[in-house]
């Protein structure tokens, strides 16, 4: 499970995909693009991630293209 916190209403937000959009359940801001953390130790994982969604986006862009 992932924790961001949104910067608009400061209310924290859980899932569990690291991946695709992210809307905050509160107030509704894309917090998409914030980073996020294992709400267990707090410990900011987007280092692991950005790979991932490059891989992702790669590979979207060659289904279409």
């Amino acid at each position: 499970m992932y924790k961001k916190t949104c910067t608009r209403c400061t209310r924290p937000s859980f899932s569990s995909t690291e991946t695709g959009s992210w809307i905050c359940p509160s107030c509704g801001f894309d917090i998409s693009n914030h980073a996020f953390y294992y709400p267990s130790d707090y410990q900011n994982i987007n280092e692991k991630v950005l790979p991932l969604r490059r891989k992702i986006e790669s590979y979207k862009r060659s289904m279409y293209s």
